[in-house]
């Protein structure tokens, strides 16, 4: 036997990536998917078969009637289980997939494995574990949302990074088209403090002070970060720009250089 031989020899085994808990799970969302997509498959044939009758087809059953349906129904079958397959992970990991690039490897008459949909998405990790990527993505959603930023000692200043609107009773709130900058800001500090992907309840709770607006409450106030080993204090000013007060230059610096440095 030559080397390549050898090498097609070779089962790759796609669950050792995956935990127990995680193969069970798509175990578990292979059977009911296969129970579905056979009993689709079974009505697909058996319809296709009397359409070969002269006196029903055209007539009882039409090509573009019940076959058609049936076609759309397989395809879903298949879009939805890959959807579940990829959401499980993303929603567990933190990470984002395009499930969309994935169906359409497809056709409606594939019955797909989640080893498959699993070799898509490690194809789409580029070689990252989860959680790397997860903690990636963070890390490029803020690079591209900042376009400016200034370290001075301990404090770093990100100007016109939000937009403040009027809520048209005398205060201000933030815009919805900054909020998601907001949280992308808060989803890198918070990976920047405790080294992986985490909601932190201080600036969930900003957050939504922003959203509720001046007032209802003192958004435009310093915000002590207390019993954070990294970061000291937030504050927003109403001309768009965000201070973020590191306990020392260092993490100041640490931050800029490895998340908003392009």
């Amino acid at each position: 036997m030559n080397l390549l031989q050898k090498l097609e020899a070779v089962e790759i085994d796609h669950t050792s990536r995956i935990s127990q808990e995680d193969e069970q799970f798509c175990i578990n969302e292979q059977k009911s998917y296969e129970v579905a997509w056979k009993g689709l498959e079974q009505a697909y044939k058996s319809v296709k078969t009397l359409m070969l009758v002269e006196s029903i087809k055209d007539k009882y059953i039409y090509k573009y009637g019940v076959i058609s349906e049936i076609e759309k129904a397989l395809k879903d079958c298949n879009s939805r289980f890959i959807s579940e397959i990829k959401a499980y992970f993303s929603n567990k990991y933190n990470v984002e997939f395009n499930s969309s690039s994935i169906v359409d490897n497809y056709s409606f008459e594939q019955l797909i494995t989640f080893e498959e949909v699993l070799d898509h998405l490690f194809e789409q990790l580029g070689g990252f574990t989860f959680d790397e990527m997860a903690n990636q993505q963070i890390k490029n959603k803020i690079n591209e949302a900042v376009y400016k930023f200034e370290v001075k000692k301990s404090t770093l200043h990100l100007p016109n990074f939000v937009y403040f609107e009027s809520d048209w009773m005398g205060g201000l709130k933030i815009s919805w088209r900054s909020e998601e900058k907001m949280t992308k800001l808060f989803d890198a500090l918070s990976l920047f403090e405790y080294g992986e992907p985490t909601k932190i309840n201080k600036f969930v709770s900003i957050e939504k002070e922003m959203r509720e607006g001046s007032r209802k409450a003192f958004i435009f106030d310093k915000y002590e970060i207390e019993n954070f080993n990294k970061i000291k204090s937030f504050k927003a000013f109403k001309n768009g720009k965000v201070s973020i007060e590191f306990h020392s230059n260092e993490f100041a610096n640490e931050f800029a250089n490895s998340y908003l440095k392009k």
